[in-house]
């Protein structure tokens, strides 16, 4: 059977190579854009009336896109922004990316992509902040299947003038050819080499902000022709694991490909028919929206395992690593021998915070002395991890409020009490300056600040009498002495140019500066009889700073990577319920659902759905987190990630407020994976 295998196969990507010829037939060969080329005819003809015509209506023209790029960068008008592509059937996806980070790979880019490809697209896409690099490994596999085309091989020719990997004609080649490899030469039959040219041409094409519009005039695809487009995309979803800003763990993935792809080098052969690459996405199921629906392949004999045990720790399925496993308890003292003795830094910049309660204070709001000590700042102030470690909890910590807790090696661990703002979730690797919350004052507090705690093996709790196994408190300020080393690293996060970016955005419309993750507006948790209700909040929560992408995969589970804004309400709903509750993908299911139970205005509560546009058109949705404030917390548009808002200063009709209604007997599932009846 292999023979009439390959004989299909080879015969499928033939027809793919025949589509893909024609369509670049209709355009002409070159690849590349021709924008100005009637303007400098134009003015040829006009002359000097014609230049000061032509710079008049351009001025006029570009006051006009100014004010619309502000409206849809500063305010949330999902409308506009899902308007303004033009794309046929909302085909429009932009993951906006911030400057800093990338997407790991998820389990089925490293099933499906040959690494080889993988570590070529992410090396060139990394050179352009924003640039997907799942974008040009799916065009790897649009164009050629990965290199099986035959053009893709060295010398070869689609019979177009269209050549290697990535299909580049020659006047693109000229434009935007690159040494990926640094061998001093330019050669698009080269993988690496065609990856950075690839990078370049997107660039240029402003992928970064429409991947729709330059994926169609990359692959010279009509308006009307979505096919190329669509799996390209709906690969590009697929391929996309948790986001990543930690340089250390970006570089060890880079490592971890080229040492698999040192096991296999030449996988595929360049121009040869490879039964073994799978091709789950084709014409009939590439939709965005379906991406996650679509199953993985198999892992085959040439796919990227998980990041490696010992130094790099264990792979998950969303490209996190995992610590190893705690070492033996050490013996009660603040600084036990051989515990993760250096590497720390205080959670906090030095100048951001004050020093207010102190460890073993008595007072009338501690049982037993003061656990920790208090880093007094402003609700919103942001702190990091002082050492690497992992999340071990994220929730309601009752007196403590929002509470962040993470195990460092040996045991020993540390606690964020009264957070404003959650920025990690269970199961979360994080690295010494990563960005892990906000500061604010919920639970047992009187002000904003951060109550800090260390807690080690072998030490008394004093909350838990009787138990002397630990880890109980210790004197942060004695753990903290001799232990920092290095420069201290604040700021670590993927957000920092989304921030420049509302900046400067509020400067340019005269509008108010937001903060990219909500920071300063959340307050204390909202309160709620219904315990489902509290933990789909507290998921909405968890989903603070997820970047936004319009068509985001659907029910990402516990690790979203990003969201829109009707997916948010329905995986906050869906996750706190266990998947019992599901309200629909998109506002057009979710209003009709939801319609019995709309509640008169001014009686909303948290938890409650807020709608905008109208009945016909709910172009947006958000979650009510406190109606005394008319704050809801949502996934707003492809400038901002999802942040807490005023519902009632958006800039468009309210439709409406409606409640999600919850079964009997539903058990309600939080963050932590903690779980109650509800009733």
């Amino acid at each position: 059977m292999a023979a009439p295998v390959a004989a299909l196969a080879a015969r499928k990507v033939a027809a793919a190579a025949a589509r893909r010829a024609a369509a670049r037939a209709r355009r002409g060969n070159g690849n590349k854009p021709g924008k100005k080329k009637w303007l400098i005819a134009l003015l040829a003809v006009l002359g000097a009336a014609g230049l000061a015509l032509i710079t008049a209506f351009s001025a006029i023209v570009g006051v006009l896109g100014s004010k619309s790029a502000a409206s849809g960068a500063c305010v949330e008008d999902a409308a506009a922004q899902q308007g303004a592509s033009g794309v046929p059937g909302g085909g429009a996806y932009n993951p906006i990316l911030p400057g800093k980070g990338m997407y790991l790979p998820s389990d089925t880019a490293r099933a499906e992509i040959p690494p080889r490809m993988m570590l070529a697209a992410i090396r060139g896409a990394a050179r352009y902040p924003g640039l997907d690099w799942t974008l040009i490994v799916s065009q790897m596999y649009q164009e050629t299947r990965y290199g099986q085309d035959p053009s893709a091989a060295p010398g070869g020719d689609n019979g177009m003038g269209y050549k290697g990997i990535l299909q580049f004609g020659a006047p693109a080649w000229t434009d935007y050819g690159a040494d990926g490899n640094g061998d001093n030469k330019k050669d698009l039959y080269n993988v690496e080499d065609a990856a950075f040219a690839a990078a370049n041409y997107l660039h240029a094409l402003k992928a970064e902000s429409d991947p729709w519009t330059a994926l169609r005039r990359y692959s010279g695809s009509t308006v009307s022709n979505t096919t190329y487009m669509r799996v390209a995309q709906t690969q590009s979803a697929r391929y996309r694991g948790v986001f990543s800003s930690d340089t250390a763990t970006i570089e060890r993935w880079q490592k971890h490909l080229a040492d698999t792809v040192k096991k296999n080098p030449t996988f595929p052969v360049l121009g040869k028919t490879a039964g073994d690459i799978p091709e789950p996405v084709n014409d009939s199921n590439a939709q965005v929206t379906n991406a996650a629906q679509i199953k993985a392949a198999p892992m085959r004999s040439w796919s990227t395992p998980p990041l490696g045990s010992g130094s790099e720790g264990t792979g998950t399925s969303e490209g996190t690593s995992t610590p190893t496993a705690p070492a033996t308890a050490t013996p009660a003292a603040d600084q036990p021998a051989g515990v993760n003795s250096s590497g720390w830094q205080w959670p906090m910049k030095d100048g951001t915070f004050t020093f207010t309660a102190g460890f073993g204070e008595s007072g009338g709001r501690w049982s037993a002395g003061h656990t920790g000590i208090d880093l007094a700042a402003p609700s919103g102030s942001r702190f990091y991890a002082p050492a690497d470690g992992k999340v071990i909890f994220v929730g309601d910590g009752g007196a403590y409020g929002n509470l962040t807790k993470i195990e460092h090696a040996g045991g020993v661990q540390t606690w964020y009490a009264h957070q404003s703002t959650f920025g990690t979730r269970v199961g979360m690797e994080v690295k010494r300056g990563e960005y892990i919350g906000n500061v604010g004052q919920t639970g047992n507090v009187t002000g904003p600040h951060l109550h800090w705690e260390v807690r080690l093996p072998g030490v008394r709790d004093p909350h838990r009498p009787g138990q002397n196994n630990g880890p109980g408190p210790v004197n942060p300020k004695n753990w903290m002495s001799g232990k920092i080393t290095g420069t201290p690293t604040y700021g670590n996060d993927q957000y920092a140019d989304a921030q420049a970016t509302a900046e400067q955005c509020a400067a340019d419309s005269n509008g108010a500066i937001v903060m990219p993750d909500g920071a300063g507006g959340t307050g204390p948790m909202p309160a709620s009889d219904s315990e489902v209700v509290r933990a789909a909040l507290a998921w909405a929560q968890t989903g603070l700073g997820r970047p936004y992408v319009f068509g985001a995969r659907r029910l990402q589970g516990d690790h979203p990577a990003d969201f829109d804004c009707s997916s948010y309400t329905q995986w906050a709903y869906y996750q706190a319920t266990g998947g019992k509750v599901d309200i629909g993908g998109d506002t057009f299911a979710q209003l009709p659902k939801l319609t019995p139970y709309k509640v008169p205005s001014g009686q909303e509560k948290p938890g409650d759905l807020v709608f905008f546009g109208s009945v016909s058109n709910p172009h947006h949705v958000g979650i009510v987190w406190d109606p005394t404030t008319h704050t809801m917390i949502h996934a707003p548009n492809p400038s901002a990630p999802v942040r807490f808002a005023d519902y009632t200063k958006q800039g468009t009709a309210i439709v409406g407020y409606y409640r999600v209604p919850i079964p009997g007997g539903t058990t309600a599932v939080g963050p932590n994976g903690t779980s109650s009846s509800a009733h």
